[in-house]
């Protein structure tokens, strides 16, 4: 691909950041050529397009890393120095599809959008009921929007949005799981279908002027909700490419498979565990629990390090390192 060779791999496995405008470049450009060869698919067609545009890179970055950090006998490295640098290249391609989607999203004229994100708008209208007929508010003309949500209603409690939510969530993660371990990197589909739904959300308060949505959100994906489900879906698609790729290798019968396989099921521990914390998380904040649902984001942060702490301390010591 001419745009990872002007790069380098060798620049993005050092400096992940590098992918942030590389996603974003080829986000722009699927979605123009995807308007422009099949106009009447282009919302899900462009997301096929990022993903083809995206999965070599990545494949050759993990293939390095894992022959590198865990295909190899360095059993004495901690978690995140063997697989920190993938972990930013999944969280930056998540990142430059919103930014992408929001961008095209806000700057498209409302007859265009209909056509270019009639996906991620149906999406976007089941999740967060700003709209008017199945059409957003920027495109039906309207100034305020209603904000019903799923979990909302009068019998609605922490308790039933929250399995609501972890049910769709996890049944994603499965899915995320699944994809990366048939096809390598076959999660990034899922990670770019949810990301342009995010860019989507993100263009139409923009454009509605919602700055308290915008806001709120984005504190949502910093502090709140959004890094126990964003780093779950990380967590399960690094798990099953790992798996994908050891088994690719001819490694799963090997000695050193072993330290492969003790990441792949933390890692599918942490996902899992990621995306219920998540559901109840989010369930907090819809029930307006302002406080507590801050206090659960912050720490979410503090178990994962925890538990990345405990897990190193189980390695052998360097004396032991071959």
């Amino acid at each position: 691909m001419v745009l990872e060779s002007i790069i380098g791999e060798k620049n993005i496995q050092k400096h992940p950041v590098f992918i942030l405008f590389l996603t974003i470049l080829i986000c722009i450009g699927s979605i123009v050529f995807a308007n422009l060869l099949f106009p009447k698919y282009a919302s899900v067609l462009s997301v096929a397009f990022i993903t083809i545009g995206l999965a070599p890179l990545v494949f050759n970055v993990l293939s390095k890393e894992e022959a590198d950090e865990v295909l190899s006998k360095r059993s004495c490295t901690t978690f995140l120095l063997r697989h920190f640098n993938i972990i930013m290249i999944y969280v930056w391609i998540f990142v430059g599809i919103i930014i992408a989607y929001a961008l095209f999203y806000s700057l498209s004229a409302p007859i265009e959008r209909t056509s270019l994100f009639n996906e991620q708008i149906s999406a976007f209208c089941a999740i967060s009921g700003d709209c008017k007929d199945g059409v957003p508010y920027s495109i039906s003309g309207k100034a305020t929007a209603m904000g019903l949500s799923a979990c909302m209603s009068e019998n609605s409690s922490i308790e039933s949005c929250t399995l609501f939510i972890f049910e769709n969530n996890a049944g994603v993660l499965l899915f995320t799981i699944l994809l990366s371990l048939l096809y390598g990197v076959g999660a990034i589909f899922i990670i770019a279908w949810n990301a342009s739904i995010l860019g989507v959300f993100f263009g139409e308060t923009f454009i509605n002027f919602s700055h308290v949505k915008w806001i709120g959100m984005f504190q949502s994906m910093l502090i709140g909700h959004g890094p126990p489900e964003l780093l779950g879906y990380v967590f399960g698609a690094l798990a099953g490419a790992i798996l994908s790729s050891m088994v690719a290798k001819g490694q799963l019968l090997t000695h050193d498979a072993e330290v492969i396989l003790k990441d792949v099921f933390f890692l599918s521990a942490l996902a899992f565990f990621s995306v219920g914390y998540g559901a109840v998380t989010e369930a907090v904040g819809i029930m307006k629990m302002g406080e507590l649902y801050f206090l659960m984001g912050f720490l979410y942060l503090f178990v994962i390090i925890v538990a990345l702490f405990l897990y190193n301390s189980t390695r052998p010591s360097p004396k032991f390192c071959l």
